[in-house]
């Protein structure tokens, strides 16, 4: 009988590490999977730096960039360390800002979370500079919904709460024990997350999911949707049923 196991992710503040959400864009040349696996993000190119943005600060004209994955392109796999590095460009009306096709956009398009291309690249110093170019990259399902997919083969339990009203106790630690509990003896893991929901994100949660009241749990595996609910009891019922469709490792 396999044992069961879960994670629970710390409680999300905001939206800014963003770089777990997504994934850089593969360049259009063959990569072999041994390549792949020695250089995870060697599909990156060194003049097209590429990373997540956060929301701009109008007041200071600067935007940040979560470039982490760039900067690691050169590094060998399948072990590297998690540090995250964050770029700092700053914008001016001399800025071009587009979006992937070419059409014109602004700065107040620019959400957290979106992909972005700037140029010119960061120095190896990393140090901030003026952003002459920022592109508003097509993004895929994976990289919008990231947060919420489960990075495992099972399933990812979120609580999603609005600011100033967190989870009640019920929909802490006790929900993920006894949502493993209710798994002991299938193959299914499951992991985790608090998120805060980010009206300034490139995908507004609320509207695309359609919550009508916080805080909401949402049950995701690796691919989709599958279930949502306010309470804790109808998602231990929807778990209970997932139970008893599933034969026993």
């Amino acid at each position: 009988m396999r044992q069961k196991s879960f994670l629970l992710i710390s409680l999300l503040i905001g939206m800014l590490a963003v770089s777990a959400c997504g994934k850089g864009p593969v360049s259009s040349g063959d990569t072999s999977s041994h390549e792949v696996k020695e250089y995870p993000y060697g599909h990156y190119e060194d003049d097209k730096m590429i990373g997540t943005a956060s929301l701009a600060n109008k007041e200071k004209n600067f935007i940040e960039i979560d470039i982490s994955e760039w900067k690691k392109r050169d590094r060998k796999g399948p072990a590297i360390t998690d540090e995250g590095y964050m770029y700092r460009a700053s914008f001016s009306e001399d800025t071009v800002i587009t979006y992937e096709d070419g059409t014109a956009a602004t700065i107040d398009d620019i959400k957290n979370g979106q992909k972005v291309l700037v140029n010119p690249p960061a120095n190896d110093d990393n140090s901030d500079a003026h952003a002459n170019e920022i592109v508003l990259l097509d993004m895929s399902y994976e990289e919008k919904y990231g947060r919420l997919l489960s990075h495992i083969d099972g399933f990812n339990i979120v609580v999603m709460y609005e600011y100033g009203n967190p989870p009640p106790p019920e929909m802490q630690e006790p929900l993920y024990e006894e949502a493993s509990t209710i798994l002991s003896g299938t193959n299914h893991d499951i992991v985790g997350a608090y998120i805060e929901y980010d009206p300034n994100y490139v995908i507004d949660f609320k509207e695309e999911l359609e919550i009508e009241q916080f805080p909401v749990i949402f049950v995701y595996n690796q691919e989709e949707f599958l279930f949502k609910s306010t309470n804790v009891d109808e998602v231990y019922e929807f778990l209970e049923k997932i139970k008893e469709e599933t034969p026993e490792s």
